[in-house]
């Protein structure tokens, strides 16, 4: 009889380690989803509170040097930084050796609610084309124009 006992009790010490390494690996599952869904929903949040509106007429664009001149509102509620905003035309990707941007009336590198990005592109022929400029969050804006 108390070989009975002495097996139940190595029984239920082995089910409690097997128990407790069970739990162990959940919980670190558990928190790893956990924080995805934390940084997923900051950067919803963050795409949520962009918007820009690219407030150029498409029917006069301006030249400055060799330089067309294009101009970009933060119409959203969130600060962007300008050296993570990409520029396209026609689909290709506008390099910094032809891309020039400044925020109006700042000069500063952080783009604020309700500023204008003024955005300089150099090399673009007569002709149509398209303008997209996409911030650090994915949002972006289009604009077709005529050169």
């Amino acid at each position: 009889m108390a070989d009975v006992g002495a097996s139940h009790v190595i029984f239920f010490v082995a089910s409690m380690v097997i128990a407790a390494m069970v739990v162990g690996a959940i919980s670190v599952n558990v928190q790893s989803v956990a924080d995805a869904t934390r940084g997923s929903g900051n950067m919803l949040s963050k795409q949520i509170k962009t918007d820009i509106t690219i407030i150029s007429d498409p029917d006069d664009i301006p030249v400055n040097g060799s330089y067309r001149v294009f101009y970009v509102k933060n119409t959203g509620k969130t600060n962007l930084d300008i050296n993570q905003v990409d520029v396209f035309v026609d689909g290709q990707y506008v390099t910094d050796s032809s891309l020039v941007l400044r925020v109006i009336d700042t000069g500063e590198s952080t783009w604020r609610e309700g500023e204008v990005l003024e955005v300089n592109i150099a090399g673009i022929s007569s002709g149509d084309h398209r303008l997209r400029v996409v911030t650090e969050n994915g949002i972006s804006d289009t604009m077709d124009f005529r050169i």
